[in-house]
């Protein structure tokens, strides 16, 4: 190894472990490592500035290294590092606008939100129910992170009053949200009392009270302070009726940043939308067609209401929602090693989402395995999902669970080939195109059987179609939220319920994290067929899967680099 070769690496590898101090600090690497819980995240002002002061040192090393001297794992790991620290480092400068309090690159709005506050009580409030209670000290720990949890809702209430002074206030129609998920989170705090046979171990017979106590004394009064916040007369009085973060001082520049961050690729807003046009429409063909086949008299819209009359597609209970999804698990289990030879070990199930956050949610979302949950789950939103014909399951289990989200999550986890800034990265565009990609390939392999099941593919099509158009149209094209929701009832096919929360997330909560899935799942294909054009005969669908899935989440680019390095060496 010549002197530049190891001066590289050293440098980048110094820059490495910088960043992976700071990623395995967030909530859910903590958790997935099994590190024991001694304190909850710090999201206020402060503590994030202080992070992405440590970003930008990290990031300044990672400049400092030679990329043209790093052998290339190394430097894809260096990449995947160098994108990470430079998110972290531009938190302090976006908090005021859009904050990312799991660290994990979902820049949200507001803070008492479902894909914001929501999702981080929810995490924390699972990491308190597997608290384990051995000794009296671990009581006295506990009190103190009830005491942290308190301290975290405050901090929502903080950056929400100080957004408040400073002109960016939650828009009325996410107001309503807001007040209802937290007034949701406020009644789950008895959730947070562990059982008497949790507490056996505690050492004390006044265990549960003192939690009791400490819940009245601290967590209740800080839920009714930002409750009181919420459901002032003055917030209300001047919260925007207009939605979209291009209205906030600067947010029509950040919107663009985060348009280029979740879909990993340099394209724009206005792009994005046109995309999102012609694929609706491509769709709409789709479900006709169909419709023709089957044959049907009547709309996609009068096919769905058929479907929704018929009791073989509909399910009331959350355990016959399930069963729905353990058909479709079932269904593809025999063709995976056909087309798979790297999959992971961690089992996969699907369960009901906790109640917090049925009302704020659409469907649902993945939970990977970790330390204390060996097996990846889909938790899914059975209120919603009993309020309609069940056709979409098949897909909605295939980008899930097998082969969409458990796969490419819980592999990655799993590879002791990739440093653990890898093991644990996520890109959005990659995530989320997988496993649409997955979806896709479902259909590909004979999973969609009935016309019922190619109906459903085809409304998550359309669903996920209709992202790229009002995502783009409300927070960048000046789209009103009526306007978002009338186009999403005549082509997005999901109940009203659906299109007020699902409008709700892209225009006030994540704006530009809805564009990855297509995005990304369009660019695989892409890159798929260019594959299987070069190689002929020689083409073999695995080959195409370790290629994207054995080096990890990756941005859109470097996983055609590979794609390609893959196929010129079968190639020769």
């Amino acid at each position: 190894m010549d002197d530049a070769t190891g001066e590289a690496i050293a440098l980048a590898l110094v820059g490495i472990d910088k960043v992976w101090a700071e990623v395995r600090r967030t909530p859910w690497v903590e958790r997935d490592l099994g590190l024991p819980v001694d304190r909850l995240p710090d999201i206020g002002e402060a503590a994030v500035a202080a992070r992405s002061r440590r970003a930008a040192e990290a990031l300044y090393a990672l400049d400092r290294a030679n990329e043209a001297f790093l052998p290339r794992e190394l430097k894809l790991t260096h990449t995947v590092a160098r994108l990470t620290a430079a998110r972290m480092a531009a938190e302090a400068d976006r908090y005021w606008l859009a904050f990312d309090p799991l660290g994990i690159g979902f820049f949200a709005m507001f803070a008492p939100t479902a894909y914001c506050g929501g999702f981080l009580l929810g995490h924390v409030g699972g990491m308190l129910a597997k608290f384990a209670f051995e000794t009296e000290g671990d009581l006295h720990r506990y009190l103190g992170l009830l005491e942290d949890y308190a301290r975290l809702i405050d901090q929502l209430r903080e950056r929400t009053a100080g957004q408040a002074r400073r002109g960016i206030r939650i828009p009325r129609p996410q107001l309503e949200q807001s007040r209802e998920l937290v007034s949701r989170f406020r009644r789950g705090v008895t959730a947070l009392v562990p059982s008497s046979d949790r507490l056996q171990g505690a050492g004390s017979d006044r265990a549960a009270d003192l939690i009791r106590e400490r819940l009245d004394r601290a967590v209740d009064p800080a839920f009714e302070t930002l409750l009181s916040l919420l459901s002032e007369a003055d917030y209300d009085a001047r919260a925007p009726e207009t939605v979209g973060i291009a209205q906030y001082p600067g947010g029509e520049a950040l919107y663009r940043e985060l348009v280029h961050e979740h879909t990993t690729l340099d394209v724009s807003p206005e792009q994005v939308h046109a995309q999102g046009l012609e694929q609706v429409a491509a769709v709409r063909a789709a479900m006709a067609e169909l419709i023709r086949e089957v044959p049907f008299e009547g709309s996609p819209s009068d096919y769905l209401a058929a479907t929704g009359r018929d009791p073989a597609w509909r399910a009331q209970s959350s355990e016959e929602i399930e069963a729905f999804f353990n058909r479709y698990i079932e269904r593809i289990a025999p063709l995976l090693d056909d087309v798979f030879r790297f999959k992971p070990n961690a089992p996969h199930a699907a369960a009901p989402l906790p109640e917090m956050l049925a009302g704020s949610m659409t469907f649902g979302y993945y939970d990977a395995p970790g330390p204390n949950q060996p097996a990846g789950r889909y938790l899914f939103n059975a209120t919603n999902l009993a309020g309609g014909p069940l056709g979409n399951i098949a897909s909605l289990n295939y980008h899930e669970l097998v082969p969409g989200h458990h796969f490419h999550l819980a592999s990655q986890r799993e590879n002791e080939a990739l440093h653990p800034v890898r093991a644990n990265a996520l890109f959005n565009a990659f995530n989320e195109g997988w496993a649409e990609y997955a979806a896709t390939l479902a259909g590909e392999l004979g999973m969609y059987q009935a016309p019922e099941e190619r109906f459903g593919r085809l409304m998550m099509d359309a669903f996920l179609a209709c992202r790229l158009v009002v995502d783009t149209g409300m927070n960048a094209m000046g789209w009103s939220l009526e306007e978002a929701r009338t186009f999403m009832r005549e082509n997005a096919f999901v109940p009203e319920t659906e299109i007020r929360s699902e409008s709700i997330r892209y225009s006030c909560d994540i704006p530009g994290q809805s564009l990855a899935y297509k995005i990304g799942e369009h660019f695989l294909t892409a890159r798929r067929e260019e594959m299987r054009a070069r190689l002929g005969e020689r083409f073999d669908l695995r080959d195409f899967h370790d290629a994207v899935l054995k080096p990890g989440a990756l941005p859109l680019p470097l996983v055609a680099e590979n794609i390609a390095s893959a196929t010129e060496q079968l190639v020769a």
